[in-house]
């Protein structure tokens, strides 16, 4: 048989891997199911060297929160049967139906002899995801039945697999990671309107970015609109083991950097995670503001203190009978020592408003020379390299 690995169903061998062994089938067990038999053992089948033990229950519910369930099993069966008649492979007879393949695993599953084996023509399965076949095979066997990963032929010579080594584990984790390497960066924001106002401005402004960068959907998910609750999410995605890569990203100004201040300042955080603040931006610099002890209009540099999203989606939509909407300076923030300031309610509604049909003229291809896209341009941009 050479250096093989396999997997044994009761008595039944499964999944032959010549020189390694199938990552897929090893992530669905777990470290506490790894079993190395003592030097010089004898063996027999229901023990073996080295490899993973667990019973058919355990494995069909790992399938199982994997998605791997009987009905898309089956689904996933009749399509590869489908393909097998479209490509027929005379040297190894003609195609059966999936009732008949089921019949055929079936007498392997409940064989007499010492040990079973996998039917060279059902290799033509190739394009059958391992997982798929193996919860049909799961359905097959009482629930006590061992499932038994057996690596045992990889320890010797030429093939060098230390009994030592964590397989389960790093098959696990590098599936984990190519959920990260592949799927959309989530983006978690201080509320709707940010993730919505946001949203479209990536069409105009990165429309090649569609489909890889998701904001989360509030109106599917409602919450606080408030930077602490954005670090309370960011923690419970932390906490859930969402494998996704995302960025919550914050307001500019002096609230959320007091409500972040904890979270950013975090070291245990996961590579996956990243806490960032919209950027400071030139137009911020000599912002018309109001108060806190004055009505008096003055310039001020508001980054770090105002920088809502409406400060940065455009001059011409800050821009209200010809002036700046200005910034009304309220409450002082002594854990960063700056007062926080904001549009008036009106304003910001009006400048939100403003934005929308600047968005509507966009999408329709009408002049957009005077058009300010630089603040919502550099929100995007700090979201793509988050991660640098």
């Amino acid at each position: 048989m050479g250096h093989h690995s396999f997997l044994r169903i009761g008595r039944s061998c499964f999944f032959f891997a010549r020189d390694g062994y199938s990552s897929d089938l090893a992530a669905l067990f777990t470290e506490v199911d790894r079993h190395q038999n003592a030097a010089g053992v004898e063996t027999n089948w229901d023990d073996f060297g080295y490899g993973y033990r667990a019973t058919a229950l355990q494995m069909r519910q790992r399938l199982q929160l994997r998605g791997f369930t009987a009905a898309s099993a089956r689904a996933d069966l009749e399509g590869a049967v489908a393909k097998w008649h479209e490509d027929p492979d005379p040297e190894l007879g003609p195609p059966c139906t999936a009732d008949e393949l089921i019949d055929g695993y079936r007498k392997v599953l409940t064989s007499e002899d010492e040990l079973g084996s996998f039917h060279e023509r059902h290799d033509l399965l190739w394009h059958l995801d391992h997982r798929s076949l193996l919860r049909l095979l799961l359905d097959l066997v009482p629930e006590e039945t061992l499932i038994m990963l057996d690596l045992s032929e990889l320890t010797g010579c030429c093939v060098e697999l230390s009994p030592r080594n964590t397989i389960a584990k790093q098959a696990r984790d590098a599936q984990l990671q190519s959920v990260s390497d592949n799927a959309p960066l989530i983006v978690l924001t201080e509320g709707s309107a940010d993730s919505r106002l946001l949203s479209m401005a990536m069409e105009i402004t990165h429309p090649h970015l569609i489909g890889f960068i998701n904001f989360i959907d509030f109106g599917r998910a409602p919450a606080e609109p408030s930077a602490s609750a954005l670090a309370r999410t960011a923690y419970s995605f932390i906490a859930a083991g969402v494998a996704n890569r995302f960025v919550a990203i914050a307001d500019n100004d002096a609230a959320a950097h007091t409500a972040l201040d904890k979270i950013k300042k975090d070291k245990a955080l996961p590579d996956t995670c990243r806490i960032r603040h919209y950027p400071d931006l030139d137009l911020l610099r000599n912002y018309p503001t109001l108060g806190p002890y004055s009505q008096t209009t003055m310039l001020a540099d508001v980054n770090g203190r105002a920088g809502a999203l409406e400060m940065y989606l455009g001059r011409d939509v800050l821009t209200i009978d010809g002036e700046l909407a200005p910034v009304e300076w309220n409450n002082y923030e002594h854990k960063v020592g700056k007062y926080h300031g904001v549009l008036s309610k009106q304003d910001k509604q009006r400048v939100q408003a403003a934005f929308e049909a600047k968005v509507e003229s966009a999408r329709q291809q009408l002049d957009t020379s005077a058009m300010d896209w630089s603040g919502v341009h550099a929100i995007i941009e700090t979201i793509v390299h988050a991660f640098d």
